[in-house]
C-alpha cells in the first residue's frame, strides 16, 4: 500500500510552489512512461483485420492512453532540466522493465500468460497511480495542466473497469492462484514505484 503522508507531503510542497514547470514536468516524465507501457502492450491490436469484443476493449484502451498522453504532452510547461528525464526514467525502470519482458517473443499476442500479465499490469498502473490527491486546494481550478490531470484521472477510473472485465474474461486457462498472485504482485510494483515518485516530487 502508499503511505497516505507521502500523497500529503507532495500536494503541501505543491501549495507551497505552486505547479512550476518542475513540477509539472516531474508528472508528465513519469505519468507518460508509465502510460507508454501500457499504450505499446495494446498497440498490436490495432493492426488486427478484425475484432471480436475482447479486442475491441483493448483497441479503446490503447485510443484513451494514446489521448492521455498527449493531452498532458500538450498541456505541461516543461523544465529546460535535463536531469529530471533521467531521474523518472530511474523511478519508472522497474515499470518499464515488466512491461518490456511481458513484450518478449512471442509476445501477448500470442502468449496467454503475456496477454493476462499485460492486462494486471496496466490494472495496477490504473488503480494505484493517483494524481488527484496532490492537487492543492489553492490550486488555479482553469490551469490547462491542472485540467488535464483531473481529465485524465477520469479516463483512468473508466479504464479500470474495463480492465478489471478483462482480467475476469481472458487467462481462463491460467490457475486462479497464479492469476491472484501475478494481479497483487503486479500492485505491489506499482505501489513501489508509484511511492519513490511522490518522494521526489516533494522534495521540489
Amino acid at each position: 500500500m502508499i503511505d497516505p503522508a507521502l500523497y500529503d507531503q507532495a500536494r503541501e510542497r505543491i501549495a507551497a510552489t505552486g505547479f512550476t514547470a518542475e513540477v509539472q514536468s516531474r508528472i508528465a516524465l513519469f505519468v507518460c512512461a508509465a502510460k507508454n507501457g501500457n499504450l505499446m502492450f495494446h498497440a498490436g491490436v490495432q493492426w488486427m483485420p478484425q475484432l471480436n469484443l475482447v479486442q475491441q476493449s483493448v483497441l479503446s484502451q490503447y485510443l484513451r492512453e494514446l489521448e492521455a498522453i498527449t493531452l498532458l504532452s500538450k498541456t505541461v510547461s516543461w523544465s529546460a532540466n535535463p536531469l529530471l528525464a533521467v531521474e523518472a526514467g530511474r523511478i519508472v525502470a522497474p515499470l518499464s522493465a515488466a512491461w518490456a519482458q511481458l513484450m518478449l517473443p512471442p509476445g501477448p499476442m500470442l502468449s496467454p500468460r503475456s496477454a493476462y500479465r499485460g492486462i494486471s499490469l496496466g490494472h495496477a498502473q490504473l488503480a494505484r497511480i493517483r494524481l488527484l490527491p496532490v492537487i492543492p486546494d489553492n490550486a488555479d481550478a482553469l490551469d490547462p495542466f491542472v485540467v488535464a490531470l483531473q481529465r485524465i484521472e477520469q479516463e483512468n477510473a473508466r479504464m479500470l473497469q474495463t480492465q478489471i472485465r478483462l482480467l475476469k474474461s481472458i487467462g481462463n486457462d491460467i490457475p486462479i492462484a497464479e492469476r491472484e498472485a501475478l494481479v497483487s504482485a503486479d500492485q505491489e510494483l506499482v505501489d513501489g514505484v508509484f511511492s519513490q515518485f511522490l518522494g521526489w516530487l516533494a522534495a521540489t
